[in-house]
């Protein structure tokens, strides 16, 4: 990921598993009517409303902290953003996350003349050349190396004690690190970078986050990473960027096949459940100067993704986040969505044919994460988001509404 100081992370809450059913995407081509058994099991498995996230590589002016402050439940800001004292007065139970990438260095970073002092702190190409990532033009540090962790750790945690953040947000936790060959991040041929690298890369990346964890001590250690075990194990938490439509995605790309939407609502459910953090990232690419159209379909996606989100998460440290407080939807990163009142899960989700559900104190979440259109009758008379009283729904493909109880 890697972004400069432009957006900002928001949080949400709620959910497990009860029975799967796994289907194969390319099994379900004609869309067919199912009947909701409503299943009910009281056993609140998950928080009573929605936590919001926000990520904002933006200096606070006063409008700006007051939003934040008074719309989400997390914040995620640069760690050189003195305004973040804002916030927090504001809002003396939100959590701010400092960003600092754990693997990159940028010429503008604030210690970069440091850094630039200490050549074996950077990883190297066969050349002796140092590492560039293609796309973002830092430099790639060596994880592995004790100078490097003790400056990064010893960095961040002056950080942390000079402002009132509540912990780090490390970006670029990767579990491996391309080399020889296959995907090429860099500026170089892959078969220009090391082996060796790439062989010692897992365990030094682990060695890093343990290290830092055990330098700042009672402050909060998040990761952004696609490793769902051992780095998770190490810190307090995962950011998961890539959570059902990630933000780079188009409005009509859905190349994740079905199981990987299952996988991702499933270790939301996993992690949460541990007690650990969760930040769950969602997002869409939008236009500049949207169309009505571009709207609805942005809507439609957050809506889909959110729902994922209620099904599967679960314990008070699930995260959720659409976009960024730049989103070019105007929404800041808020929908009122996010603070329905569907109070606590009472189950984990179900499946019901190719429709996904759990059931809340207040409503019902159904997501429909395949290519048909099914419709579902359900139990009873629910009501939609708009007030309308509905006994059966219909979902398109890569769908999900949240439903009140009528009565």
């Amino acid at each position: 990921m890697n972004r400069r100081l432009l957006f900002l992370l928001l949080p949400v809450i709620l959910c497990t598993v009860l029975s799967e059913t796994v289907q194969s995407v390319a099994s379900i081509t004609q869309p067919e009517t199912i009947v909701s058994s409503g299943v009910i099991e009281y056993s609140p498995a998950g928080p009573e409303r929605i936590e919001k996230r926000i990520c904002a590589y933006v200096s606070f002016n006063d409008s700006t902290a007051s939003f934040v402050a008074s719309h989400f439940d997390l914040v995620i800001a640069d760690l050189d953003t003195v305004t973040i004292d804002q916030i927090k007065t504001l809002n003396p139970d939100i959590i701010i996350l400092g960003y600092r990438d754990v693997m990159a260095m940028h010429t503008y970073y604030s210690d970069w003349a440091e850094v630039n002092s200490h050549e074996d702190w950077f990883l190297h190409d066969v050349n002796g050349s140092r590492l560039i990532r293609n796309s973002w033009g830092w430099y790639a540090m060596d994880v592995g190396n004790s100078g490097w962790r003790s400056h990064y750790a010893e960095y961040v945690k002056n950080k942390l004690q000079s402002h009132p953040f509540d912990g780090v947000f490390a970006d670029d936790v990767w579990e491996t690190l391309p080399a020889g060959d296959g995907w090429n991040p860099w500026t170089v041929p892959i078969q220009n970078v090391p082996v060796e690298i790439k062989q010692r890369w897992y365990n030094d990346m682990l060695g890093m986050i343990r290290f830092v964890k055990e330098s700042i001590g009672g402050k909060l250690l998040i990761v952004n990473t696609s490793n769902n075990g051992d780095f998770v194990n190490a810190c307090d938490g995962k950011n998961e960027e890539e959570f059902v439509h990630p933000s780079w995605y188009a409005p009509d790309d859905f190349s994740d096949a079905y199981i990987r939407w299952k996988d991702k609502v499933d270790s939301l459910k996993n992690i949460s459940q541990s007690g650990k953090y969760y930040l769950a990232s969602s997002g869409t690419v939008i236009p500049d100067n949207p169309t009505q159209a571009d709207l609805e379909k942005a809507h439609g996606i957050m809506t889909y993704c959110l729902a994922s989100y209620l099904l599967g998460v679960k314990g008070g440290n699930g995260n959720f986040g659409f976009n960024d407080i730049n989103s070019k939807d105007g929404s800041r990163g808020y929908y009122s969505e996010f603070d329905v009142p569907l109070g606590y899960p009472i189950n984990d989700y179900y499946s019901i044919g190719n429709i996904y559900a759990r059931d809340f104190l207040n409503g019902k979440v159904l997501v429909n994460p395949t290519l048909s259109s099914s419709t579902l009758l359900l139990e009873e008379n629910f009501k939609t988001l708009d007030g309308q009283v509905v006994s059966n729904i219909t979902l398109g493909s890569h769908s999900g509404i949240i439903l009140l109880r009528a009565g």
